[in-house]
C-alpha cells in the first residue's frame, strides 16, 4: 500500500513538472490550412531607441500538430515580464498583405517564465486566452476599453476619449508595464503632450516609478526623452510668454507715462499762472508801446527789475516776444 502511494506520489510530482515546463500552449485552427505554414512563431517586442514603436525578434518555433495543439517551453522565457508575440506566416510571401488583411495572425502578450497562458480553439486565432499573469489580464482590459475607439471618424471626441482614457490608465491599470501601453496609445493619438502638459506631477512620479521598478530602462526611456522635451517646450513657451508680457507692461507704462506729460502740460496751458500787479502795469505798459528803459524811468525802477518782470510775465503767459504779447493782448 506504501508502495503505490509512493508511485502515485512520484507520478503527480512528475506530471506538474512536466506541466509546468510549458509557459505558453494552446490551439490553432486554421480555416484554410493550405495557405499556412504549419508552425506557430514566437517572437519578444523590444522598443526602438527614441521611439514609441516596437520591433520584434524571432525567439522560437513550434510545429501545429494534427488537432491544431501547440507549447513553448518555459526556458525561452526570462524572470522579467516582456511583451511577447504568437503569428502563423503564409506559406506565399505574396500573399502575405492579402491574408493578413482577412485574417488576424498575430496575438500580442505579456509574460515571465513564472507564468503561463493557453489559447483556447475559437473561430478567431489566439483570441481565447487564459492567463495567470496580472499584467497580461490588465492589458486585455485595456484592449478591450480601446475596442471602443478602434475606427476613429471625423467627429471623434478629442477631450472626451482624453478623459477616460487618462483616467482609465492612471487608476484602472496598476501594471507599469501596461500603463507604458496605455500612454503610447496617447502619444499615438498625439495627446500625451497635452496630458503632460495639464498633468506634470503625474508623469513625474511614474517616471520614478517606473526607474525603481525592475523593468528593463529601454521599455521607457522613450516617455522619459519625451517627456523632458515637454519639460522643455513648456519652459521655453512660458520663458516666451513672459517676455512678451514684460515687453508689453513696459510699453502700457510708456504710454501712461506720456498721458500723464500730456495731462500736465494741458493743466498748465488750461491753468496760467497770474501777472502781479507790478506787471499788469508793465504788461500795459509794453502794449501802449513803452521801451524797457521808458517803463523803467516811469515806475521809477531799474531797467534790470524790469527785464525780470518781462521775463516773468513771458513765462506765465507762455510766450517768448513783444510781439507775441501784442499778438495775446
Amino acid at each position: 500500500m506504501k508502495n503505490i502511494y509512493y508511485f502515485f506520489l512520484l507520478a503527480f510530482l512528475l506530471g506538474s513538472n512536466l506541466f509546468g515546463q510549458n509557459c505558453v500552449s494552446g490551439y490553432v485552427d486554421i480555416k484554410n490550412p493550405k495557405n499556412w505554414e504549419r508552425q506557430v512563431y514566437l517572437s519578444q517586442l523590444h522598443p526602438k531607441e527614441n521611439s514609441n514603436t516596437f520591433y520584434d525578434t524571432q525567439i522560437a518555433s513550434s510545429p501545429i500538430a494534427a488537432d491544431g495543439y501547440f507549447t513553448f517551453d518555459q526556458n525561452l522565457f526570462t524572470t522579467k515580464e516582456h511583451i511577447y508575440k504568437l503569428h502563423i506566416k503564409p506559406l506565399s510571401p505574396k500573399e502575405k498583405d492579402t491574408l493578413s488583411k482577412k485574417v488576424k495572425n498575430f496575438e500580442l502578450f505579456i509574460l515571465s517564465k513564472n507564468d503561463t497562458i493557453h489559447f483556447d480553439k475559437s473561430e478567431q486565432l489566439f483570441t481565447k486566452q487564459t492567463s495567470n499573469n496580472k499584467a497580461n489580464h490588465e492589458w486585455q482590459k485595456l484592449k478591450n476599453f480601446e475596442a471602443r475607439y478602434e475606427n476613429l471618424t471625423s467627429d471623434f471626441d478629442t477631450k472626451k476619449y482624453l478623459l477616460e482614457t487618462k483616467g482609465y490608465v492612471k487608476d484602472s491599470l496598476q501594471i507599469l508595464l501596461v500603463k507604458l501601453i496605455g500612454i503610447k496609445r496617447l502619444d499615438d493619438q498625439g495627446l500625451l503632450e497635452k496630458d503632460a502638459q495639464a498633468n506634470p506631477t503625474y508623469y513625474l512620479s511614474l517616471i520614478k516609478e517606473l526607474k525603481s521598478s525592475d523593468l528593463d530602462p529601454s521599455t521607457y526611456v522613450y516617455l522619459e526623452n519625451k517627456l523632458q522635451t515637454i519639460t522643455q517646450k513648456t519652459t521655453n513657451k512660458k520663458y516666451t510668454i513672459s517676455l512678451w508680457a514684460n515687453a508689453f507692461a513696459i510699453f502700457i507704462i510708456c504710454i501712461l507715462l506720456l498721458i500723464i506729460i500730456k495731462f500736465l502740460r494741458n493743466q498748465k496751458k488750461q491753468k496760467p499762472i497770474p501777472l502781479s500787479k507790478q506787471e499788469k502795469v508793465i504788461k500795459n505798459l509794453i502794449i501802449s508801446g513803452k521801451s524797457n528803459k521808458e517803463i523803467a524811468n516811469e515806475l521809477f525802477i531799474s531797467l534790470s527789475t524790469v527785464k525780470t518782470h518781462i521775463s516773468n510775465i513771458y513765462s506765465k503767459l507762455n510766450i517768448s516776444s513783444r510781439q507775441d504779447l501784442l499778438l495775446k493782448k
